[in-house]
């Protein structure tokens, strides 16, 4: 097993909300306890639906929201305060790509402007040597170093998403953080950023974060894969194991639905996700689980090894804790 870059435990975020200028706030738990570790070099991908707290988790992990609760270790030191000078250092190491390449960039700027940015902040290079770095990343991003004088409205989506690659690339991360980078795109220019982030990690020893709720993309670059519902963990495991044999009712639910698969029954969830607001008892799945039994509605389960194959999941049934004869009959 390779060694953590990144360790975090009980991580916690909350949000108050409230309905109307009269109304009592809410509280709203996008992140409930969650651990997470990323080994040195490799790919966790992160799925789960929409609203499931995948973002907000990216976040945490780069220091940009603070956890109300757990705690965060990169390289073995406790992640500094944001806006810290430590934390501002620390930035250099860890890095982002959006979701959206258009909004991630700066439309006044050119994309040379924007790539030779972080050297600049983190007084990487010298002024002369400069063009010559941002040339380099450019074609490591595969962009022509003459894209670099071009703005972001005058490349396409594809580009303009390498462009946001080789600034992250620019300052040297260790971590790169991949927050629904292909959702974007259309479809034939998925598949080249995704050759080229396995291509980019391979050639530097990236350890990435790969969030999205595409499954055959986390599949594609993903050594663990992490699912997500409504702020927790489900399973956890190599995506071999959880992508073709899931043991975790939503899990199973997910990869049901990936399209072009043969001999795979969808699976229908019933219902939407709870309100993370009014978060059901017991399990947050069992409202919309077929396999749900009386113990279900009542204890939370906890995401540990399941009996046979070392693999983690938080689920009753699939830990053989209850019978899946316990439907909802029961």
């Amino acid at each position: 097993m390779t060694v953590p870059l990144l360790v975090a435990r009980g991580l916690t975020r909350r949000y108050s909300m409230k309905r109307g200028m009269f109304s009592n706030p809410t509280t709203v738990t996008a992140v409930d306890g969650l651990d997470l570790f990323l080994e040195q070099g490799r790919t966790l991908g992160l799925v789960g639906e929409s609203g499931c707290g995948k973002s907000t988790t990216g976040r945490m992990v780069l220091g940009m929201e603070t956890p109300d609760a757990g705690s965060i270790a990169f390289a073995g030191k406790p992640m500094p305060r944001p806006g810290s000078a430590e934390w501002r250092s620390l930035r250099a190491r860890m890095q982002m790509v959006f979701q959206d390449p258009l909004g991630a960039l700066d439309r006044r700027l050119t994309i040379g402007q924007q790539v030779a940015e972080p050297l600049v902040i983190h007084g990487i290079g010298t002024r002369a040597d400069r063009p010559d770095r941002v040339a380099a990343l450019l074609t490591q991003a595969g962009l022509r170093p003459d894209q670099g004088a071009r703005y972001p409205h005058e490349l396409s989506g594809g580009q303009r998403q390498r462009a946001v690659l080789a600034r992250a690339l620019a300052s040297g991360p260790e971590l790169l953080v991949c927050d629904e980078p292909i959702s974007a795109l259309d479809v034939s220019i998925q598949a080249q950023v995704m050759n080229l982030l396995t291509e980019t990690q391979a050639r530097l020893g990236l350890t990435m974060l790969f969030i999205s709720h595409d499954l055959r993309a986390v599949r594609q670059v993903s050594h663990r894969v992490a699912v997500m519902y409504l702020g927790k963990i489900v399973e956890e495991g190599p995506p071999d194991a959880v992508l073709h044999d899931p043991a975790h009712p939503y899990a199973q639910a997910l990869v049901s639905a990936i399209p072009g698969q043969k001999n795979v029954r969808r699976i229908r969830l019933q219902g939407d996700p709870p309100n993370p607001a009014d978060r059901p008892r017991g399990c947050a799945f069992h409202p919309r689980c077929p396999l749900a039994g009386p113990v279900c509605r009542q204890l939370v389960p906890e995401l540990k090894p399941r009996p046979g194959d070392g693999r983690m999941v938080a689920c009753h049934v699939a830990q053989g804790e209850i019978s899946p004869s316990f439907q909802r009959a029961a």
